[in-house]
């Protein structure tokens, strides 16, 4: 796996990813402003040459929020999720960032139990955070 910074060439694979991985999927528009905030991490994993997944996550104040995550289902269960969770704490570490933070469906099980595994614990939940369902608050000290 090799992860770079996002490009607009593979906005089109990240759409599919994103369209794939949830029920209410990011817009074009809303990739694109991300990527327009000096603050945010766009970072693409690439599997033999084609994108794998994307993460999107930025540091204020030395927290460091996940946006969005997400790998293509034909990718998974590669550790690619893994991988790139190990890159983006490297790599805001660097920021001094020592907390990271984020929201998750509670019915997504598989991430739910990758966050776990990854040594976040659950902080608290907000209603109806995900038009009708509860998000569960990650949260992991690094």
């Amino acid at each position: 796996m090799e992860i770079k910074d996002f490009s607009n060439d593979f906005l089109d694979d990240i759409m599919s990813i994103e369209e794939k991985s949830f029920k209410k999927p990011w817009t074009k528009e809303m990739f694109l402003s991300s990527v327009s905030n000096a603050n945010t991490r766009f970072k693409i994993a690439f599997e033999n040459g084609k994108p794998a997944g994307f993460c999107i996550y930025w540091t204020l104040c030395g927290e460091t929020e996940i946006l969005n995550i997400a790998v293509d289902p034909q990718f998974r269960r590669r550790s690619i999720a893994a991988g790139m969770l190990k890159y983006m704490e490297d790599d805001v570490k660097n920021e001094n960032s020592r907390v990271v933070f984020l929201e998750v469906r509670q019915s997504n099980n598989a991430a739910v139990n990758l966050y776990f595994k990854f040594g976040f614990e659950k902080t608290g939940v907000r209603k109806k955070y995900y038009a009708g369902e509860d998000a569960i608050v990650l949260r992991k000290i690094i």
